[in-house]
């Protein structure tokens, strides 16, 4: 080096890193994207749980009738129809309902009168 002179980069050189670093700034954004849009929010997790209580709740209980249950501001619908041609056999579905859309779905296979799911 000669004194007096300074080593830099040209403009070109700067241009391309720009260019690669806003490459990979939109790959990453776009991949964390996915991972938040994939994951179950918390309420769909919450909803899950609470239609899983209500479906155990039933054959505890032995309650094999129709409800409604409301919990803050979401609706449980409770259904109990016979599954297949063996009367012994009920599904039991729990849909969940929030400003009159569907949030989450629940659905077992019983035998009536016995606490275990087939």
């Amino acid at each position: 080096m000669k004194p007096g002179t300074l080593k830099a980069s040209t403009l070109l050189e700067v241009i391309v890193a720009m260019v690669i670093i806003m490459i990979v700034f939109v790959l990453a954004t776009g991949i964390f994207t996915k991972v938040i849009g994939s994951s179950a929010s918390v309420k769909q997790q919450q909803v899950r749980s609470l239609s899983s209580g209500i479906i155990q709740e039933s054959l505890t209980q032995h309650n094999w009738t129709d409800e409604t249950v409301k919990i803050d501001s979401i609706v449980f619908q409770k259904t109990v129809l016979p599954y297949g041609t063996d009367p012994d056999l009920l599904q039991i579905s729990v849909s969940a309902i929030e400003h009159g859309k569907e949030i989450g779905k629940s659905r077992r296979i019983v035998r009536k009168g016995r606490d275990d799911a087939k």
